[in-house]
């Protein structure tokens, strides 16, 4: 270059400057793939703990799964913001389908992941609940920052120049390579939907906790002291195997209603919640079923990690809607009268006082 005398020393200079950048460029894309294996190992750690909770369920007869190993806390949230790294970051261009795939799969893990936690709130004093629900609140609205900007930039539609992904749609007859460039906007906005709506019933629940809680022990114990009574009228003769089996009943009965994570599970904010959840993860093995063909598709500098991170995502995601789904017919284990069923279908539009009795305070 340096003998060829229509070069000039300023565009030799911008070349060699290009080349340093794209060789450091180089360098510190190397560690993205370890940094792949990160984000799928803590989506594995969220995905023992909901399966901890399954099973603990299955083992003591709780269909309606409640929340002992996967919480919301310190912990568990940062864990779950290194298993969303994905959708978060703005500028690694993702070109592979199964680099699109995985990213939109990460905010079907995290639908899939707030509908699980959602139980856990009613374990919290006041002062946990607000610091811990804060926390989730800034990271959702982070994340919907994050997707709602690369939906902006087009990053989230970007396939370079795969010319043969645009040949085998108008082989197939398929939408055009145009259309499915917006359908990924498109899954991006319906998940970005989601979240927000997660969001909403997760601050709606709190509300309600910190006021229900309080009329849901003042009635555990003028039940309790009612039953004592009973209990205290009956001789020790009189006392036969059928009324002590009474008793016990309306104690176990005294004992599942009175917790507060099936007070809130019971709740239609965690029905809600169930339903967004199967819809996420209808729309997310949609795309895996229709879009993934080979999971070595993948153009990002992630490399084989992308594989790795969807593989254990969509398992987890599939895994996971089981308890969200389950709690939708929580109050079905125990004996419901017609009545009680007629009255709370006829007031399903009625806002009880301790929703917003908070707000009022």
């Amino acid at each position: 270059m340096a003998s060829c005398s229509n070069i000039t020393k300023e565009y030799q200079s911008h070349l060699w400057l290009s080349i340093y950048q794209s060789d450091q460029q180089n360098w510190y894309s190397k560690p993205l793939p370890w940094i792949g294996v990160y984000i799928a190992s803590a989506s594995l750690l969220c995905i023992l703990a909901m399966v901890a909770d399954l099973l603990h369920g299955l083992n003591n007869r709780k269909l309606w799964f409640p929340c002992n190993y996967f919480t919301l806390n310190a912990a568990s949230l940062t864990v779950i913001a290194v298993a969303i790294k994905l959708p978060n970051d703005l500028t690694n261009l993702m070109p592979g389908r199964v680099d699109h795939t995985a990213k939109l799969g990460s905010l079907s893990f995290m639908c899939t992941i707030m509908a699980n936690l959602l139980p856990s709130l009613a374990t919290m004093e006041n002062k946990e609940l607000v610091s811990n629900l804060i926390a989730l609140v800034i990271l959702v609205i982070t994340l919907v920052v994050n997707v709602c900007i690369q939906i902006n930039t087009k990053v989230l539609s970007y396939f370079g120049d795969d010319k043969s992904f645009l040949h085998i749609f108008e082989r197939r007859g398929r939408l055009p390579m145009a259309a499915y460039l917006k359908g990924q906007e498109s899954i991006a906005a319906i998940y970005v939907v989601l979240l927000l709506m997660l969001l909403i019933i997760y601050v709606c629940s709190s509300l309600a906790i910190l006021k229900s809680k309080q009329i849901l022990e003042s009635k555990y114990q003028a039940t309790d002291q009612t039953a004592l009574k009973d209990l205290e009228q009956l001789q020790p003769g009189r006392l036969t195997v059928e009324k002590l089996k009474q008793h016990v009943s309306n104690y176990w009965i005294m004992a599942g209603t009175g917790s507060p994570q099936f007070m809130i599970v019971c709740s239609a904010t965690t029905s809600a919640s169930g339903v967004i959840c199967a819809s996420s993860t209808a729309l997310h093995i949609y795309m895996v079923c229709y879009y993934i063909k080979d999971l070595t598709d993948y153009k990002t500098n992630y490399k084989w990690s992308m594989s790795v991170i969807l593989l254990i995502q969509f398992s987890g995601v599939i895994l996971g809607t089981l308890a969200p789904i389950s709690r939708c017919f929580a109050a079905l284990s125990f004996k419901l009268s017609v009545k009680w069923i007629s009255n709370h279908v006829i007031k399903v539009f009625k806002v009880e006082s301790y929703w917003t009795q908070k707000l009022s305070d």
